[in-house]
């Protein structure tokens, strides 16, 4: 599954979500496509200690 696939998901469940959740579905989408636009293709499989790492 890839990001794309899932924003898009995401995008077509906004249609049928409840006002009260709304703000939360709208974080998540935006954490998948910050994710997606800084070149995390895989977030589950991807090692985010190194990144971490990195800035220290």
């Amino acid at each position: 599954m890839t990001n794309k696939e899932v924003l898009d998901a995401l995008r077509q469940i906004k249609t049928y979500c409840a006002a009260s959740a709304l703000d939360k579905l709208n974080y998540a989408i935006e954490i998948i496509e910050k994710l997606e636009n800084d070149g995390i293709e895989n977030p589950l499989k991807t090692d985010f200690s190194k990144l971490a790492d990195e800035g220290k």
